[in-house]
């Protein structure tokens, strides 16, 4: 009975493994002012999927998804990454920003059509079975607040942008964004989110300031 239970228990083990196996990998590499998303494509298909054109931080002692946005002066550092251009899958990209335009035109918001700042918006990417793609980024280090008679440091959180809750709940960019995920891409199929391996927190002081 023993031998039978531990039998069981090693196969749904190896089940898992296999479960996790099956998906798309994240991993953070910093270098310098760059930060790179290493993505690695273990899904057993090719794949499209989506990166932001801006990596957003959250401040430790501050409760907040990023430090950036309505408010950006309410905090002493600002952190984000803006993604290099020229880095998505050009035949894909077309589909998505045509996607998008469409859906601006049909509620109303024509005059959004070519207002985009750099690291608005998705960038879309091919990727083959097996294979591994590194997307660079620019970091950039603002001080907002007037920190020269003080000495501020925190450790700054990286928040990927939540896809999945995205393509499922009700957000602003979340209608073009469904819609171009259920487009027919041949054998290729859509991932909407990665399995991050390792959260990305960098610890900054006044010292780090970009700008």
């Amino acid at each position: 009975m023993n031998y039978r239970f531990l039998l069981i228990c090693f196969i749904f083990l190896l089940s898992c493994e296999d479960k996790r196996k099956d998906i798309l990998y994240l991993k953070y590499i910093k270098e310098n002012q760059q930060i790179h998303l290493q993505l690695k494509n273990n899904t057993g298909t090719d794949i499209i999927f989506l990166v932001p054109n801006s990596l957003e931080f959250s401040d430790r002692k501050y409760k907040s998804y990023s430090t950036r946005g309505s408010r950006e002066e309410y905090y002493p550092m600002n952190v984000y990454a803006v993604i290099n251009q020229e880095q998505s899958s050009k035949k894909y990209q077309r589909k998505l920003d045509s996607v998008r335009n469409a859906y601006l035109v049909e509620i109303g918001n024509e005059n959004f059509l070519g207002d985009e700042r750099p690291g608005d918006g998705h960038t879309v990417l091919f990727l083959k079975n097996n294979d591994v793609i590194n997307v660079k980024y620019n970091l950039f280090i603002k001080s907002v607040k007037n920190l020269s008679q003080s000495i501020y440091s925190s450790k700054f959180k990286q928040n990927y942008y939540p896809y999945n809750k995205v393509l499922k709940g009700v957000y602003p960019e979340g209608e073009y964004l469904r819609r171009f995920s259920k487009l027919n891409f041949g054998k290729a199929k859509f991932v909407a989110q990665p399995v991050i391996e390792d959260s990305l927190v960098l610890k900054l002081s006044k010292k780090d300031i970009t700008n």
